[in-house]
């Protein structure tokens, strides 16, 4: 055994010890900011829109809604024969 092997052991448990700990305050990190988003999302205040299309919240992400969205699948609006 060489003498610079102990200190390589050494210098590896650092790294380690210091890769678990960047993974921990990544995962923490990640966990407040979702919190902040969420309460963010939560506590806003609805605001009254002049136009006749607005962005509303669904389960699914923001959606657009209103009276002069294009009806789905092209589908016509008028008179049929």
């Amino acid at each position: 055994m060489t003498p610079s092997q102990p200190n390589r052991r050494h210098a590896a448990a650092v790294w380690r010890a210091a890769r678990q700990a960047a993974a921990a305050l990544r995962a923490i990190h990640d966990e407040q900011v979702l919190m902040w988003e969420l309460f963010y999302q939560s506590s806003r205040a609805a605001v009254e829109r002049t136009g006749p299309l607005a962005w509303t919240s669904s389960l699914d992400g923001p959606r657009l809604t209103g009276s002069h969205l294009p009806v789905p699948g092209g589908a016509n609006t008028g008179n049929a024969p």
